[in-house]
């Protein structure tokens, strides 16, 4: 069996991937500190807050009203159906619950 002499880069080389290796990663990071919450971060994190809304209120811009379709109108006229015929369907149903229940 040869051996391959370590040169430089060899070395150099192992040391990377032991750098990228995401466990020796950590545990070369440690655990950290908390911090708490001073009202100097809760400000700035409310500030931050309401620039990504601005922002986000002047990209999607004011939009683009849009005409019911007659698709839209079918669909939305299914939907009151439905609603009406669950209600009634409800509704009678209590009502023949409550006879067979009086009248036993």
């Amino acid at each position: 069996m040869s051996s391959v002499t370590e040169t430089p880069e060899i070395v150099l080389a192992r040391e990377n991937a032991k750098k990228i290796s995401n466990i020796q990663y950590k545990e070369e990071l440690g655990k950290g500190t908390a911090v708490k919450d001073t009202p100097e971060m809760e400000r700035v994190r409310k500030n931050q807050e309401n620039i990504s809304t601005v922002q986000y209120r002047k990209e999607v811009g004011k939009g683009t009203a849009v005409r019911d379709t007659p698709e839209i109108e079918r669909v939305r006229k299914n939907q009151e159906n439905i609603s009406i015929v669950r209600h009634h369907c409800k509704f009678c149903f209590l009502k023949v619950v409550k006879g067979k229940m009086s009248s036993g």
